[in-house]
């Protein structure tokens, strides 16, 4: 017994002094030493001394970006030019990584944004794959499109779709992996088996990839220790294009999931902190959103209730944003939400109801105004941008809507207005002052500007005014300076009735600023017309409008 003690005690020093001389070995031998491990193995080293720790922190760091995506759609008679500039940009590629082939490195990220012209440079970037593959690499970045070509026609033209590039199946074979992101590639479907070992994956993000249901199965199976995942519209194509399900079950560490494009989904990760969905479809499993706090869903619908309850199924929510296409009335309640943006791209806007008490940011944004809008919240709401895009005809119901719309809210916030195609229809009454910041972008020409601007300034007060310059609305700048500032002193409108349109409430033009510049002479519009002619696209122009104190009438 005492025998056996001293062989292993003697081979245990053996193999402590055999270590001892292999680090005092030369750094470049050292280096060697890894380049013919393993990369998993040979980062493991670095535990076993000081002396390997530094060897292992020396190795070179590489950073490797390579694009050839100067074309998207090309005439099928000029894919001999394209050849051969692919041809010159692989030899490129080969050339900048010829270094990897006799010294190991430690490769942060290796990007390939490509556009392929032809399958028989699939092995290329096979070959690529598996040089970095053989290196310590941490993120592998691969955006592989197929080239599309046109063939002209006298009537029409001709589309064709080049072949995708089929993913080789080493690229999740790298066990140093720790970020994965493929787009445009292909997975066929027994690229993994069943049992495959897992992989050690942290970030894993899919966009417009030709896969199955399965094969995402047993992807995300190998993927335990995954916490991002996203996934942006990856079909199955065989007869007829298909979205794919996607489970999203036993991830303990998943922490961020962006899923958009797909047919069925069923999630559960306890630990899920930021969501973003096309919309709620599949399974729901009690407590797999406990901990979100950063809820996004572009396509949302109801069918079945318009209460929308998110203390119950998100009690940690502190971000949402909701994209619906919804007729009917809406009410959303959560007790910690304090980021809340809305967009409707509905000419029919439904009921809106929002009871949300520790509110601080509140976005809106759609093509019409609510027909009725209730909000519930505190003082700490800071945050209000409004963004309507006008279509259709506009009347005095229209500006009655938003004067009340905007009447929900204090004084503290932002409009912008995104014209299309406009006519309008108005009769001045009294305003209200409400909004600091008041954006009007996109005027189209119009032989008046009158009836626009006596809506815009009876359903609101602005602070301050600002437009932008175009090819098109130098005479709507034009008429602003007019009409703002070198108005009359006493107007001599509204004489015969007591309800005074906004000339009547508007003291002053205090300042004039083009693109930030300060303009002194605010009433010298000689110097402003001499101005307009210098114009160029996307000048900015802001006017700070001083207002008498008005008493809010309600409507």
């Amino acid at each position: 017994m005492g025998y056996e003690k001293k062989k292993k005690k003697s081979a245990l020093v053996s193999s402590v002094d055999a270590l001892d001389r292999i680090s005092q070995l030369p750094e470049n031998i050292i280096h060697h030493i890894f380049f013919l491990m393993p990369p998993k193995d040979a980062a493991r080293t670095s535990g076993l001394s000081k002396t390997w720790r530094q060897a292992w922190n020396s190795l070179p760091r590489s950073d490797f970006t390579f694009s050839n995506t100067y074309y998207r759609y090309v005439l099928k008679e000029q894919k001999a030019k394209l050849v051969e500039e692919t041809e010159k940009f692989i030899k490129s590629v080969d050339e900048a990584l010829l270094p990897l082939r006799e010294h190991k490195k430690i490769i942060q990220r290796f990007s390939l944004n490509m556009r392929l012209c032809s399958s028989i440079y699939d092995s290329c970037i096979d070959n690529w794959i598996e040089l970095v593959n053989r290196n310590h690499i941490e993120t592998l970045d691969l955006e592989i499109r197929s080239m599309i070509f046109m063939k002209k026609h006298p009537e029409f033209s001709y589309i064709f779709y080049g072949q995708k590039y089929v993913l080789p199946q080493k690229t999740f074979s790298a066990e140093s992996l720790v970020k994965l992101s493929l787009t445009g590639c292909k997975l066929e479907s027994d690229y993994f088996s069943d049992n495959m070992k897992p992989i050690c994956l942290r970030e894993l993000t899919l966009r417009y990839m030709e896969i199955d249901t399965h094969t995402m199965t047993k992807i995300l199976r190998s993927c335990p220790l995954l916490e991002v995942f996203v996934l942006k519209f990856c079909m199955y194509v065989r007869s007829i294009v298909r979205r794919i399900n996607v489970p999203i079950v036993k991830f303990p560490k998943l922490k961020k999931a962006k899923l958009y494009g797909i047919s069925w989904i069923s999630v559960e990760a306890p630990n899920l902190e930021v969501f973003h969905c096309e919309k709620f479809i599949g399974e729901l499993v009690n407590g797999a959103y406990s901990k979100v706090k950063k809820l996004k869903i572009k396509s949302f619908q109801s069918k079945h209730t318009s209460i929308l309850d998110f203390n119950y199924m998100f009690p940690l929510l502190e971000t949402l944003y909701l994209r619906f296409f919804l007729k009917e009335e809406i009410k959303i309640s959560s007790h910690g939400l304090k980021r809340l943006s809305l967009s409707c791209d509905d000419q029919i806007m439904p009921l809106l109801q929002i009871d949300c008490e520790n509110l601080h940011s509140f976005k809106f944004d759609s093509e019409s105004i609510p027909n009725s809008f209730s909000i519930t919240s505190s003082a700490c709401l800071e945050t209000i941008e409004h963004s309507l895009r006008v279509r259709g005809s506009i009347d005095t119901f229209w500006f009655l809507r938003l004067r009340r719309y905007l009447g929900k809210f204090k004084e503290q916030q932002t409009l912008s207005l995104h014209f299309h195609p406009t006519t309008n229809y108005f009769t001045s009454e009294e305003l209200v002052p409400i909004v600091k910041h008041f954006v009007l972008d996109n005027v189209p020409t119009m032989k008046d500007y009158t009836a626009i601007l006596d809506g815009l300034l009876w359903s609101c007060h602005p602070k301050v005014l600002l437009t932008y310059s175009n090819s098109k609305n130098n005479e709507f700048i034009k008429f602003l300076f007019q009409t703002l500032v070198n108005r009359d002193e006493v107007p001599n409108c509204c004489s015969d009735s007591h309800m005074k349109c906004w000339r009547h409430y508007l003291k002053a033009v205090t300042e004039v600023y083009l693109n930030g510049r300060k303009y002194a002479k605010v009433r010298d519009c000689d110097t402003i017309f001499d101005l307009l002619s210098t114009l160029e696209i996307r000048d900015q122009l802001e006017f700070y409008l001083e207002w008498s104190l008005l008493t809010q009438d309600g409507v």
